[in-house]
């Protein structure tokens, strides 16, 4: 995925990529990244929780704003099944 997002990039189209193993991910080596500590396929969150899932999907496009250098990983602060921390002001 890591070399699709680099040619995408590289045509101008910013991407992000979003994964649970950040060992992994550094292999890859995706312009943009976020881990969180969610199970294998489930990258947005708990089925049916609407809330954080929008939330993440926010959180993703924000980054694609702040992260400027390449290779950046950033950890969201959302674990499973856990009450989602306050939202920034």
């Amino acid at each position: 995925m890591g070399l699709i997002q680099r040619a995408a990039e590289a045509s101008g189209i910013p991407t992000i990529s979003m994964g649970n193993m950040a060992d992994r991910m550094a292999c890859i080596k995706p312009p943009r990244a976020l881990l969180v500590k969610f199970p294998r396929g489930s990258m947005m969150g708990e089925p049916e929780n609407y809330g954080r899932q929008r939330r993440i999907s926010l959180d993703a496009l924000a980054a694609l704003e702040s992260m400027t250098e390449p290779g950046t990983i950033q950890e969201l602060a959302y674990r499973w099944k856990k009450p989602d921390p306050p939202a920034p002001h």
